[in-house]
């Protein structure tokens, strides 16, 4: 039996008639409205993995254990922004900002918006208003610290209803998304929790599914050893994994970031370790071979006291790895600020 002839059904209209039909609710998929920035971090090894940092009309959730160093990474998201020219919010939960800490990171105070909300009602709302608003970034710390009115004011300690922080939190940040395509950046910080029963999940949230359904970037943070000099402990090493992306990066991978005490992130030490992937800085034993240079230098510190002698060699360097390797000419007007004076806490939060 010879198959039935298919007939080619005439669309009843036409992409443009559909676009004037629905004007303000369609638009084309190639339509700038849809495109979104990001904010850098400035350290390579940490944009690359995220795509090339925090995206704006987007929610990022910074997970971790306690001292992890959640807050200090969301204060320099906060930096960032604020040299670009832009405006940051800080929504305080937890009741544990620090004006001189957050200075001494690099904040601008007189810059920064500060809010200490009593309930979580009065957090969304502001975080929604501001939104609206336009602000560039907007940091809520912490998921874990959101209490509900009809718990803020309840008297009695023992009352605990079932999952009240979960079933708020699932209600309110799905609110949350229709205000994100006026440009801000949402960060969301969280902590990690053991479960409850014989199986244990370590990366356990509190506050329900909903923040991880709704993210577009999960970001958890963990430390990952001490570093040691002289066999005293001066930082340790923060790993940063990816745990989820719906803005680009290397989803379900992960970088290693070295923190100093009294130093913060340290950034010349980040792009070493980026550079010796490139083979620009070459490591034999305890040795290394620095950008073709005929001398080596002996250690980590070392390497770093060569960049810092050598300016030039740094800014090359930097450029190098910046450029996924690809050794580019030097532009005069690039200006690398190292500051190693900026005092840190042992508590990073």
């Amino acid at each position: 039996m010879a198959g039935r002839k298919k007939i080619k059904k005439e669309p009843a209209h036409t992409v443009e008639e559909l676009l004037i039909k629905h004007e303000g609710i369609l638009a084309r998929g190639s339509s700038n409205q849809f495109d979104y920035d990001r904010i850098a971090f400035g350290i390579p090894a940490l944009d690359d993995l995220i795509g090339g940092g925090i995206p704006r009309k987007r929610i990022t959730i910074l997970s971790g254990q306690s001292n992890a160093g959640k807050s200090y990474l969301a204060g320099q998201s906060v930096v960032s922004v604020q040299k670009s020219g832009g405006i940051a919010a800080w929504i305080d939960t937890e009741m544990s900002w620090d004006s001189s800490w957050m200075e001494k990171c690099g904040v601008d105070l007189d810059k920064m918006l500060l809010s200490q909300p009593m309930t979580g009602e009065d957090a969304f709302n502001l975080i929604r208003s501001l939104m609206d608003d336009g602000v560039d970034l907007i940091v809520l710390d912490s998921i874990a610290a959101i209490v509900p009115a009809n718990m803020a004011v309840e008297e009695d300690f023992s009352f605990n209803p079932m999952a009240w922080q979960a079933r708020f939190i699932n209600q309110s940040i799905p609110r949350l998304m229709p205000y994100l395509k006026n440009g801000s950046a949402f960060i969301a910080i969280n902590q990690v929790r053991q479960s409850i029963g014989n199986v244990s999940f370590l990366d356990s949230l509190p506050g329900g599914k909903a923040q991880t359904f709704f993210a577009h970037l999960v970001l958890q943070i963990r430390r990952s050893g001490w570093i040691e000099e002289k066999g005293e402990k001066i930082g340790f090493d923060v790993l940063i994994m990816n745990r989820k992306t719906k803005s680009g990066g290397r989803d379900q991978q992960s970088c290693i970031i070295p923190f100093k005490f009294g130093a913060g992130f340290d950034i010349v030490e980040t792009y070493i370790r980026e550079a010796m992937k490139y083979d620009i800085i070459k490591q034999s034993g305890a040795w290394y071979q620095i950008m073709g240079e005929e001398r080596k230098v002996s250690g980590m510190n070392g390497v770093k006291e060569f960049f810092i002698d050598n300016p030039n060699k740094l800014k090359e360097m930097m450029e190098t790895v910046d450029n996924n390797g690809e050794n580019l000419d030097l532009i005069s007007e690039i200006n690398v600020e190292i500051d190693d004076n900026i005092p840190i806490k042992n508590d990073v939060a």
